[in-house]
């Protein structure tokens, strides 16, 4: 028996985005260029894979879409950060992870019911992040 992977999904239609060991998105830079990104799921891990013609700039902002139902995944809360549903696979907890929309940027937030935890180099302050 492998390890487990925690789930994830859309927070709008609930559809699954992992698949195959990679979280799948649809997404357009700010020069309108649209591609399929796929993230290392693992919270803290920021290697990521596209197609070849299509590249992202450091620093850009790239909106991320659900694949399923195209539901613009920014964090209304934080604009400059994503987010999409995670059901921890030891707990089966809903948490909600928020990831930085900006291409290269490292952060990444796993908000519980009243836990925040911050993983990734560029993570700000929890403070700055909500308020």
């Amino acid at each position: 028996m492998g390890m487990k992977e925690n789930d994830y999904l859309c927070p709008k239609c609930k559809g699954h985005l992992n698949v195959g060991g990679q979280l799948v998105f649809a997404t357009e830079t700010q020069r309108k260029h649209k591609g399929l990104i796929m993230l290392n799921p693992k919270v803290g891990e920021y290697d990521y894979k596209h197609h070849t013609k299509f590249s992202l700039e450091k620093g850009e902002l790239v909106e991320f879409k659900c694949p399923m139902c195209q539901h613009n995944l920014t964090a209304e809360k934080n604009n400059d950060h994503a987010m999409i549903l995670m059901v921890g696979s030891e707990d089966n907890a809903d948490y909600e992870l928020y990831f930085s929309k900006k291409a290269g940027n490292k952060s990444t937030y796993v908000v519980a019911k009243d836990d925040i935890k911050a993983f990734g180099e560029d993570a700000m302050d929890i403070d700055d992040l909500f308020y």
